[in-house]
């Protein structure tokens, strides 16, 4: 059976989609499971307030530190549904808003959102998370320290 020129095309087409749809379901994988990497670790730490000390930034008490790994373990879960793809647009940034109505979430962008604005640079969905999460804590005025 000889197949036609534009026949050989649509089932190269075909398979070349296929290739591409198994590549992003890979990484999307490979995402999911060091989200759930970085989750767990977060999980652990608020667990043992003992070993999440150790990680303190200079200054912070324990407890004011394990306040703040809850809140990076809830901006960890949405930053990976947005990657996903499941929580985008105006569902971000309304959750985003969520997040940075409560002091902890504030707290937490204060001290690490320039943190992961650096980190997020050459990332597109990552820049787009960082930017819903910075207009929500824009959006707080007394999430700024008194005199600034």
């Amino acid at each position: 059976m000889k197949l036609s020129t534009s026949a050989i095309f649509a089932v190269a087409a075909v398979g070349a989609l296929h290739l591409v749809q198994r590549e992003r379901h890979q990484r999307q994988a490979n995402e999911v499971a060091v989200a759930q990497i970085q989750i767990n670790r977060l999980t652990h730490l608020t667990s043992h307030p003992d070993l999440a000390a150790s990680w303190a930034p200079a200054g912070m008490d324990a407890k004011e530190f394990v306040k703040i790994l809850d809140a990076n373990q809830q901006l960890c879960a949405l930053s990976l549904r947005h990657k996903l793809g499941i929580t985008r647009g105006r569902q971000l940034h309304f959750v985003a808003e969520w997040i940075m109505k409560h002091e902890i979430g504030r707290r937490y962008w204060e001290k690490f959102g320039p943190l992961r604005a650096e980190e997020a640079m050459d990332d597109s969905d990552a820049e787009e998370f960082t930017a819903a999460m910075n207009d929500a804590y824009m959006a707080h005025p007394e999430a700024k320290p008194v005199g600034i």
